[in-house]
């Protein structure tokens, strides 16, 4: 008797998302000139402003004294800097100045990342809002 082998599952869900990951990343880090962070953040600002529309908080692309370009997001009320977003080696990176209210995340693709950013602002800032109330 002889036992037959089940069929290759066909790469899909999370091995999918991974291996197109890695691929762009490699991609990123084999160019010549390397991933370029300044053009993905500049490519990423429209999307914010389109997906996070809100008279609450604005995105404005600046650059640090350590010449790392990064959107910071503004709280318009309290003109306070809730976090920032920089470009990495293909991927994008939110850091909060607020870990108490919201999460650090890293995401590779620029859609899904505005996603979560949507998702975690959404969910943090009403507690961020009642307890910073001038």
């Amino acid at each position: 008797m002889s036992t037959k082998k089940p069929p290759a599952a066909p790469a899909s869900g999370f091995d999918a998302e991974v291996d197109a990951a890695r691929k762009r990343l490699e991609s990123a880090l084999n160019q010549d000139e390397g991933f370029d962070d300044l053009a993905a953040l500049q490519a990423l600002a429209p999307i914010l402003e389109e997906k996070i529309s809100s008279r609450r908080l604005a995105f404005t692309l600046g650059e640090e004294d350590d010449e790392e370009t990064q959107i910071a997001v503004i709280h318009v009320e309290t003109d306070e800097e809730l976090g920032f977003i920089f470009a990495d080696e293909g991927e994008y990176v939110f850091e909060s100045n607020h870990p108490d209210y919201f999460d650090d995340f890293v995401d590779d693709d620029a859609e899904r990342f505005v996603e979560r950013l949507y998702e975690t602002l959404r969910a943090d800032l009403p507690k961020y809002e009642v307890e910073h109330k001038r």
